[in-house]
């Protein structure tokens, strides 16, 4: 797997813009969660991503509240070392033909079937 080095910069007292998970506490490794669209973060970090150092700071033996302080501390730019994850957007993914389920259909036959 290769490491990856991305800095994040930031306006003052603006979000960085992703959810942390894990960390040894956890008994799991610190990875991104979550990314919001249009943020410091948005293109550079992606949902999955291991954190494997914030700074020159290794994370694999961090809390999740040690990493969530380094973080804080770090000012309005932060560097991370990252694994890059798999990805989970599907966005480009469409059907080849027509949706044949409708969950709202489903919905209203379902009620229909359990009306007594």
């Amino acid at each position: 797997m290769t490491q990856t080095a991305v800095q994040l910069q930031r306006h003052p007292g603006a979000s960085w813009g992703f959810r942390l998970q894990g960390g040894r506490d956890f008994s799991s490794e610190l990875s991104v969660k979550k990314v919001q669209p249009g943020s410091p973060a948005d293109g550079h970090l992606r949902p999955g991503d291991q954190i494997v150092a914030i700074g020159h700071q290794p994370t694999s033996g961090l809390t999740h509240m040690q990493a969530n302080g380094l973080i804080k501390s770090a000012g309005n730019v932060v560097q991370f070392t990252i694994i890059r994850g798999p990805s989970t957007d599907f966005s480009h993914i469409k059907p080849k033909g027509p949706v044949k389920f409708s969950p709202w259909k489903y919905n209203q036959q379902q009620q229909q079937q359990n009306h007594y």
